[in-house]
Parts: structure tokens; sequence; C-alpha cells
């Protein structure tokens, strides 16, 4: 995937020009607060492909011409009941993570944008379904603040590789907040601690622990807000200090994508990463990233 398919994502950007083609430039431009798009690639493509197709395992009927089809799923929440959606989707949001050959991809997809597997660690990628009018989901809440992941004890070596399973609207995305990156934002990462979070909560947890899910306080303005649209299997990169929140979906119909994290190894031990205004969180998360 060479820099030539990819742009820097900001207001009015039509070209790849100044986007690093080394790989130690590309991740010191991530840290600076560069947010890329990247196009669809041969790997993404398969990645895609792949979280589908456990998605067909769960919802498609034997003999169904919808297998495949990412319209027929992105469909699923007017067909069944709130409970049988969640419990449902719960399963094949546990299977990608546990799906070897999904997970082989991701090796594959990084070594793509000349990221070396062996030197950096990853997280597990991960299904995310964000249903039409899911805003109005008490429960939803905490999945539409605004935040820096690494207010969750990420690292500030850590970026973020997100992909639509189909073609976007910026009404259907999240938002970045650049104008924050290096500003302080009143919030509550002190009360988050890593370990304590795995024991009594866990990512993608159905347990109803009570957690906290660290957010941008009342305070914050959310000025100048970054939206962006993308093609089935386009790449969004950025530091996991980036403030972002995910936008209220009104399309009509269900958002599928997968993410996934990536740590250089070195840069984490050097200290080099994004820089830390307000992250207060304890707890690393990279105790339980993968390596090769």
């Amino acid at each position: 995937m060479s820099a030539l398919a990819c742009v820097e994502l900001k207001s009015g950007a039509t070209s790849a020009d100044g986007v690093p083609t080394d790989n130690d430039a590309l991740r010191q431009a991530l840290y600076a607060g560069k947010i890329y798009r990247f196009a669809a690639s041969p790997a993404s493509l398969k990645l895609v492909a792949a979280a589908v197709a456990l998605l067909d395992v769960e919802f498609t009927a034997p003999g169904s011409t919808d297998a495949g089809k990412i319209d027929a799923h992105r469909k699923l929440q007017f067909g069944l009941s709130p409970k049988e959606l969640f419990e449902r989707m719960g399963k094949v949001r546990k299977a990608v993570p546990a799906a070897a050959e999904l997970q082989a991809l991701v090796f594959d997809l990084i070594a793509e944008l000349g990221f070396d597997g062996k030197a950096n660690a990853l997280d597990p990628a991960r299904l995310r379904a964000v249903s039409h009018l899911g805003h109005e989901n008490p429960l939803a809440a905490p999945a539409y603040t605004a935040h820096r992941d690494t207010w969750y004890a990420n690292p500030q070596a850590q970026i973020n590789w997100w992909m639509p399973l189909h073609d976007v609207g910026e009404g259907e995305t999240f938002e970045f907040f650049p104008d924050y990156f290096i500003k302080p934002v009143e919030n509550d990462s002190q009360d988050f601690d890593y370990d304590q979070w795995m024991a009594q909560v866990g990512w993608q947890s159905t347990n109803g622990a009570k957690a906290v899910y660290p957010a941008a306080g009342a305070s914050f303005a959310g000025i100048g807000p970054l939206p962006f649209g993308c093609k089935a299997g386009e790449v969004i990169l950025f530091a996991a200090a980036q403030v972002h929140q995910t936008v209220k979906n009104v399309s009509g119909l269900m958002r599928l994508s997968v993410d996934f994290r990536t740590v250089h190894l070195d840069d984490h031990a050097k200290g080099v990463g994004a820089p830390n205004v307000d992250n207060l969180s304890t707890g690393c998360s990279l105790v339980d990233y993968k390596r090769l």
C-alpha cells in the first residue's frame, strides 16, 4: 500500500502530498497528530471479507442468497428484538478476536503499510456495531462520549487502525477533535485502572459490572470537529491520544467496522509517542497485546 494510495485526513484534503513512505517517519507523524486514510488494499479487503463471513455464520440462513451481502447484516436490528440482536451480535464479537485466520490477516495488513510484525505488539482486531439511533439507548451512552484511548491505560505509542465493512458517510463514523491533540481536556481518567478494569469488567463484556468509562468532562466544547467518510476496506490510522467521538447514527442502517491497535515496542520502551497532556489512568494494556 503506497503513499500514493493515502491522504492526510483534514478538511479539503485531496492528495497524498507529504504522506511519509518510511515507517519510522509515518509513526512520528502520527505521534505528532497527523491522521491518515489509506485506500483499500488486498489485505484490508480480505480482512473485511473474513469479518463478514463470521457475520454470515451467525445471521445467514442456510441456502440464503444474502450470504456475504453486508447490507443484509446492516438491517438486522429491524428484524430481531434488541435482546436477540445483542446476544447474537455478541457471539460474533467474541468470535472475531478468536478467529486465527482473521487475526493473521491483521499482520498482513500492517506489513502492507511498512509495520514490522516483530517490532510491534497488537491488540486483536474487534468487530464494532453501531445501531441506527443507538445513542437513544441509555446503556450505550459511554460509546458516544468524547475521549482519548490513552485514558484507558493505552500506551502513548499506540496507533489505532479502523476500517468499515461497507461504505460509510460522515454521519456514520466518528469525529476527531485535532485542536485538542496537545491541549488538555477535563476528564476522569484518574479513576481508570487497567488491572481493576480487566478483573471486574473486561472489553466487550456483558457481565453488567459497574465500570468507569473515561470521558471528556462537561466543560468540553468540542470545537472544530473533523468528520470523515470512507469506502469499505479503507483504513483510518491515528494516534491513540487523538480526541474522538462516535457520531449519532441516524443513517437508517447499522454501522459495522473492525479496528485494532499496534504499539511499536522500541518506541514504547524509549518513551517515544504522542504527547501526554491529560492522561492520568494507571496500569498498561500492553501486557495483553499479542506479539509474533
